[in-house]
Order: C-alpha cells, then structure tokens, then sequence
C-alpha cells in the first residue's frame, strides 16, 4: 500500500476495531485502514464492528467528495457485514456532511450498517446493541 493507515486498536474480549482519525483527513489512507483492519485475524474472529473517531481531523484544500466514493470502491471488496459508527466533533458541520455522505454510500454498496454520533459513549452503546 503507498498510503499509510490511521492508527487501528482491537479490543480483546470482542475484536471490535477502534481508529483514530486525527491531522488531515485522506480517504484513501481511510480505505487502506479498512482493508488493514478487515485482513486481522482477531477482527475477523470477534463482532466485525468498527468504531472511527475524528479529533482535531481537517480536510485538505483538495479535498473531493469523489475521492470517498473512489475509495469506497476500493475497500467494498473487503468490507464484510457489521457495524460502524462514526463519532464527528459537534461543532464541525463538514465533518457530519461527509460522514453523511460515506453512509449513504455504505447503505448502497456495502453490507454494513453505518450511524453518526456526536458522543463516543452513544456510539458505543449503538454498537453494542
């Protein structure tokens, strides 16, 4: 992979995934995180739920709402049915739009469940139900 991945955690007793997406957002290294994540073994194994958190995350001058959709294409091929909540700063409407926009595009190309959420707390307890 010529990108490098967010930084990924897996919680012992259930497997699920935890990525920090912090300093400018890219998603190809998003894709790439998916697809490092989707290959572990321990993740495979446990509830396949994925919980991704941006903290002081910005979007580069450059940034497209094409390039999600390119790299949704990419990762589609790994993604295997589950969850995944995204948990956006309150105060950042951009953040929320493109996180909107990836789930309307997990809901049509993928298997996996996708919600928004302002609190990691309310992420936690979606995922978990």
């Amino acid at each position: 992979m010529t990108e490098t991945t967010y930084p990924i955690a897996f919680d012992p007793a259930n497997g699920r995934a935890y990525v920090k997406i912090s300093g400018e957002i890219s998603p190809a290294k998003i894709g790439h995180t998916y697809i490092a994540i989707s290959i572990n073994r321990r993740w495979l194994e446990g509830d396949t739920s994925i919980l991704w958190q941006l903290e002081n995350a910005t979007f580069p001058a450059s940034f497209e709402f094409y390039d999600i959709l390119e790299a949704t294409q990419t990762a589609k091929h790994y993604i295997r049915p589950g969850k995944s909540a995204i948990v956006v700063e309150e105060s950042l409407a951009m953040q929320t739009k493109v996180a909107g926009f990836y789930k309307s595009i997990a809901a049509t190309s993928t298997a996996r469940n996708v919600a928004i959420f302002y609190r990691e707390k309310e992420a936690l307890a979606w995922l978990d139900a």
